[in-house]
């Protein structure tokens, strides 16, 4: 009887410990994803920079990465390769990692 005991408890951590490592794996994996670019920055710190700055960063051209921009948000307002990202927000509220993403696609197609 005490073997049997034994035995379920050693189970049930073993299931325990099984489903924390596939939960931590899986957010690892996902969160990775989501946040490898070749550029290290804060979007926060981003906001206060120009597009030409943010393309200057991604070593891309800051025309096309205006232009992407523009089109992916559907902007309608007068913007510029120095136009600071925080203004051009003001019109569609989108988070810096997307422009971090827009950014490093850009990058890869240029490759």
């Amino acid at each position: 009887m005490k073997k049997e005991i034994i035995f379920g408890v050693l189970l049930i951590v073993l299931v325990v410990v099984s489903i924390f490592f596939v939960i931590n794996y899986s957010n690892n994996e996902h969160g990775d994803e989501e946040h490898l670019h070749s550029v290290e920055i804060e979007g926060k710190d981003m906001r206060s920079l120009t597009v030409r700055e943010i393309a200057n960063l991604w070593e891309i051209d800051s025309e096309i990465f205006l232009s992407e921009i523009i089109t992916k948000f559907e902007l309608k307002g007068n913007y510029t390769i120095d136009t600071i990202l925080e203004d051009i927000r003001e019109e569609y509220a989108f988070s810096p990692a997307l422009i971090k993403d827009m950014a490093e696609e850009i990058k890869q197609q240029n490759i």
